[in-house]
């Protein structure tokens, strides 16, 4: 059974990452239009996998891609999955974060290959221009299918409650619920991946900083997300450390 599963799982990134490269291609090439069904194509996989073989597996598998953008995305992908499902949403809600969640750095196509893929942190000038992805995202979809909430997950992950987000500084209502549950997949996917130049934190650890940014992130949602937290914590050796 496990043999079996552990197929599935294969099956499902490799099925997602598939519709990842060519969203990319798409992105990179600036010919072509990233739809609704692509996308919906590799998500189906992802959720899939998740519930059959639960979010730990899934992130182990991720964690031995090479391209760190595909690895992130699909990183958050599986756990909104598992989070939508922890939460008791309805299926076709499910559906709609996980591709959203896939979707969110669609953008990063639009950024220099050389700003992207540095190993190591961004300068100020390397900094702002990566944080034009949002709006590059929302530019690429924006007209070809894609529903409002969508787009807005695609526009504004980066927003935080108190206003100090980017990149149009929305505050409180003006950040969809969607948004808001993305949001937390992606700071929690970027604490815990495995990266050459960074350690990765424990769920424990990352969950901390999560409960630390209450106040910039939906409080009652990183409460709800505790314990689906620590059913993705790999137990890295070095994370503890």
């Amino acid at each position: 059974m496990r043999d079996a599963t552990s197929s599935e799982v294969h099956a499902g990134v490799a099925a997602a990452d598939a519709a990842l490269a060519r969203i990319f291609e798409i992105g990179r090439s600036r010919d072509g239009v990233v739809t609704p069904d692509l996308i919906a194509t590799g998500t189906g996989f992802v959720e899939k996998a998740v519930q059959q073989a639960g979010i730990r597996e899934w992130l182990e598998i991720v964690w031995r891609f090479d391209d760190a953008t595909h690895q992130h995305c699909l990183l958050v992908a599986g756990l909104a999955a598992g989070f939508a499902r922890s939460l008791g949403l309805r299926s076709a809600d499910c559906q709609r974060l996980t591709q959203a969640a896939v979707l969110h750095d669609v953008g990063k196509a639009r950024i220099p290959s050389h700003i992207l893929n540095k190993p190591g942190p961004l300068s100020p000038e390397e900094r702002a221009i990566m944080n034009q992805h949002p709006v590059h995202g929302h530019r690429m979809l924006l007209g070809t299918g894609f529903c409002e909430e969508m787009l807005a997950v695609v526009r504004s992950h980066h927003e935080c409650l108190d206003g100090s987000g980017y990149p149009d500084g929305l505050k409180s209502a003006q950040i969809l619920d969607l948004v808001r549950l993305v949001s937390i997949c992606d700071i929690y996917g970027a604490l815990i991946e495995r990266r050459p130049y960074k350690t990765p934190l424990s769920a424990e650890r990352a969950y901390a900083i999560l409960e630390g940014m209450i106040g910039k992130l939906d409080g009652d949602l990183v409460r709800a997300f505790r314990p689906f937290a620590a059913l993705a914590d790999t137990a890295q050796p070095e994370a503890a450390a």
